[in-house]
Order: structure tokens, then C-alpha cells, then sequence
């Protein structure tokens, strides 16, 4: 019989002999596969470094995402104030006022200039209310606040305040109000394009920890493989509320996103067609997406349709590294931009599986650019350098496509480094001759190189997208 230290050596043995023939077996998987591709930038997995770059990570190497769901969040709703809003020791309405007055308004002044106001949302907060408008406006456009309870009448005199910011109206809260009126002038009639039930945002708990605010959706292009996509990496990440702006869609594409509305992931703002403009679109959903996630949740990603910010980490989820985040000076986290070149459109309808591997983006391209970092000189203007924020819902004021413009006193942003998280931006190069415009500034962040979209959870994400394809198409 063998004594008790010559067992312990030759199970250790077994063991060590066992890791080895394993690692064997998988780089020959990768190999029989296709999936030998480096996600990068590559980096260790240690989480030291995250202390080291951000100040802010508390990380262990061994940490894990929960497996047990959390508790859901109480509805309860917090009393409302019977004071307005105070910002930096004054009134916000004044407060607002001093800010609109020192921007440069992008929007021409001319801009909606002749129009009438209509309102596309409005929200009731505990000490005010905020109204998203549908017209562009020159930032510190006077603006009327008009207050209607629920027997269809005005049941206060109407407040002066101003457009600020881009495509919002500020208004003073009122009693007994259940519809706000937003009017170029006090006189006018109430109408249902210039007034709209009040939705309420008075929580005394955040109902998501992450929430998802999509950038209006438009084009010819096919949008089902990139929207089924895009809801499923982020529900691995841990979002599982989806605020969704559409201009146009087919309706080959709205049935696949309405499947998700029916099972409650997702909420549908249609935008008017009041603004041709696609930036102005874009700023108009930013707006009215920090105003309806107030409250309602904690952070807030925003970005596009083809883009994937994602933790390099890729055993930390999104919702996970936010929930390590202590420093409450920080209003937005700003992820990298890593293009990767997108060079065919997106299959028009699903056929089967086979079709989904070969044409869905994150299994189809690789060619990604170094990252885009804040301060480098190709951004000019830029001042994030194309980065997408999530952000603090109550802690930012104005936002832009690309970064918190305005921040309530005491915040302020975090750009993180690549080796923390970044975007993968499966980017169209032949729309509006993208590449060609752009390739010698890309080059310029550093050298081109083939990633991949971490294996690990690859596998994951894939049956997810064949579940949903499946229930909604076949």
C-alpha cells in the first residue's frame, strides 16, 4: 500500500498532467475552428493593473459575476419637494439660464425657427419637470411651461423658461399637473402636439442598475442581425432594459424588435420626421433618453447599432464593473473607439444558422484600428475623441453624441484606458465613403490588427441570437 506523501505526489502528478493535455486539446480546437484570432489589445488578467490606471476599481483576480438574481427593486416613490431644484446654490432655472446664455449654438439659428413647439415626451421629477422637444430650437429659445391637470385644464399661469439643452425645456414643478404643455408663446392653444402626459421618474430605487439608450435607427440597410446582435451581447453584459429610437425601420425588422418589447426588454420611441438632420436626431434621443432613465436607472450606455463596448476583461461584465465603481465624483465613463471594418451589408431576411455565423458581425470582421484616446491630436474637436459615454443619469445636464458637454457641479468623466474596456464599432467603410475619408487619420491612433470578439463568451452570445431568430422568424 503506498504511504500518504507518495499518493499526495501522484495525484498532483495526474493533475499536472491533466492541465497540460487539456491546454493541448484547445489550442487544437482553435486551430480545427478558426478562432486562433487574439482579441487585443492583449493584456493580463490580473486586475492589478485596473487599480493602478483608474484610482477607482477594487477588482479581485478571482472575482466572479453573481449567479443568484437580485432582488427586485421597490416602486416606491420618494415625496415630491415642495422647493424647485437647486443647483450650485441657486435655482436651476437661473442656473440654466447662466449656461445657455455662454454656448455656441451648433444648431443654425434659423433652425425650427418659424415652427411651432411639438413636444415628443415629458417627465415628473420630485422638484421639477422636463419636457423633450421635436423641433430644433437655438439653445435659449424662449420657451412656455403650461400646466394641465386631468380635467383638461390649465391649472397654473404659465412660467417663462428657455430651450436648454439642446431639444429640453426646464420647467418649475406645479400641483395637480398631468399633462405639460411646452408653447413658443403664453397665449397659444393647448394642442396634442404641443402637450403630453407627464411620465413619472420619482423612484426611490433604481428599477436597472445599466440601461441601454440606442442612437436613432435609419437606413436602407437590413437592421434585424444587428439589432438581435446588439441585445444580446448587452444582455450578457447585464443590461435588460433597452430604450430603442427609431426614424425607419421595415417591417421585417420591427417584428423582430417588437418580440422584444412583448417580453418587456425594450421600450419604442418613434421619432417624428420633424428633423432631417442626423446629428440633430441623434442629440434629440440623448436628450429625452438621460431624461427618461433618471431615476429609473443608475448608468446609461449610450451608442449605436453597430457598436459593442465590451470590458477587455472579458470575465467582468459591463453591470459588474460598474458596481465597482466608488468614486462618486464620476458622472460618465467613456469608452475607447477600436473601429473594425465592416466591408458587406447585412443579409436582408434570416435563412438559417449556417448564414448567421458567416454574416454576423462580431464572427465576420476583425480588421480593428488601435484606439482612438482622448488628446490625440487627430481628434481636433472632438473632445472625447469618439468615444460613447455611460453615464450617471443624475449627475449629467447636456449631453452630446460623444461625451457629457455639461455635468451637474462636482462630476466629471473617466476616460478609461483600452486595457479596462473599449468599443468595438463594427463600422460600415463604404457609407458616405467612410474608409476612404478616414483611413490615413485611423492609421495614425497606431497600427491596424485582426481581434476577435472574446471566444468565451462568443459561444454564449451566438446561441442567444439563434434562440431569438428562431421564436420570431421560423
Amino acid at each position: 500500500m503506498l504511504n500518504r506523501n507518495t499518493a499526495i505526489c501522484l495525484i498532483a502528478l495526474c493533475f499536472i498532467s491533466f492541465l497540460f493535455m487539456f491546454s493541448r486539446n484547445t489550442c487544437n480546437i482553435q486551430e480545427q475552428y478558426g478562432i486562433s484570432l487574439l482579441q487585443l489589445p492583449f493584456f493580463s488578467n490580473s486586475t492589478e493593473s485596473l487599480k493602478n490606471i483608474s484610482g477607482l476599481v477594487s477588482l479581485q483576480p478571482e472575482y466572479v459575476e453573481p449567479l443568484t438574481p437580485r432582488p427586485t427593486p421597490s416602486k416606491e416613490e420618494v415625496p415630491d419637494s415642495g422647493d424647485d431644484e437647486v443647483v450650485g446654490g441657486e435655482s436651476a432655472m437661473s442656473y440654466f439660464k447662466k449656461l445657455s446664455g455662454s454656448i455656441k449654438d451648433f444648431i443654425n439659428s434659423r433652425s425650427g425657427s418659424g415652427e411651432k413647439i411639438n413636444v415628443l415626451a415629458a417627465y415628473s421629477y420630485k422638484d421639477h419637470f422636463s419636457a423633450t422637444i421635436s423641433i430644433p430650437k437655438k439653445i435659449g429659445t424662449i420657451a412656455y411651461c403650461r400646466y394641465v391637470g386631468a380635467d383638461g385644464k390649465e391649472v397654473a399661469e404659465p412660467v417663462l423658461s428657455q430651450i436648454y439643452p439642446f431639444f429640453v425645456v426646464y420647467c418649475s414643478r406645479r400641483n395637480n399637473v398631468t399633462t405639460l404643455g411646452i408653447t413658443g408663446d403664453k397665449n397659444e392653444l393647448i394642442s396634442t402636439e404641443n402637450s403630453v402626459k407627464l411620465i413619472r421618474r420619482k423612484f426611490k430605487e433604481y428599477q436597472h442598475n445599466v440601461s441601454f439608450c440606442l442612437a436613432p435607427i435609419y437606413g436602407k440597410e437590413p437592421k434585424w442581425l444587428h439589432f438581435v446582435e446588439l441585445v444580446e451581447h448587452y444582455k450578457l453584459q447585464g443590461v435588460n432594459k433597452f430604450f430603442i429610437y427609431i426614424r425607419e425601420i421595415n417591417e421585417y425588422d420591427r417584428k423582430l424588435i417588437d418580440s422584444y418589447v412583448e417580453s418587456g426588454e425594450v421600450e419604442i420611441i418613434d421619432i417624428p420626421g420633424t428633423v432631417a438632420d442626423v446629428i440633430a436626431q441623434q442629440l434629440m434621443a440623448v436628450a429625452d433618453c438621460l431624461l427618461r432613465s433618471r431615476t429609473f436607472s443608475k448608468w446609461s450606455i449610450y451608442a449605436d447599432i453597430d457598436e459593442r463596448l465590451i470590458m477587455t476583461d472579458d470575465r467582468i461584465t459591463i453591470d459588474g464593473f460598474l458596481r465597482t465603481i466608488t468614486d462618486e465624483t464620476i458622472g460618465s465613463i467613456a469608452f475607447p473607439q477600436r473601429w473594425i471594418m465592416k466591408r458587406d451589408l447585412l443579409p436582408a431576411k434570416f435563412e438559417n444558422d449556417e448564414q448567421v455565423i458567416e454574416t454576423m458581425p462580431t464572427r465576420a470582421w476583425h480588421e480593428t484600428t488601435s484606439a482612438a484616446l482622448k488628446g490625440h491630436p487627430v481628434c481636433n474637436e472632438q473632445q472625447s475623441c469618439w468615444a460613447k459615454d455611460i453615464v450617471h443619469n443624475e449627475k449629467a445636464i447636456r449631453m452630446l453624441v460623444h461625451e457629457v458637454e455639461t455635468f451637474y457641479p462636482g462630476f466629471r468623466e473617466l476616460f478609461l484606458d483600452p486595457s479596462i474596456g473599449y468599443i468595438r464599432h463594427y463600422r460600415d467603410v463604404t457609407m458616405q465613403s467612410w474608409e476612404h475619408n478616414n483611413v490615413a487619420n485611423l492609421k495614425k491612433f497606431g497600427p491596424f490588427s485582426n481581434t476577435t470578439y472574446p471566444p468565451t463568451i462568443g459561444s454564449k452570445l451566438l446561441k442567444n441570437v439563434f434562440s431569438r431568430l428562431h421564436r420570431v422568424y421560423n
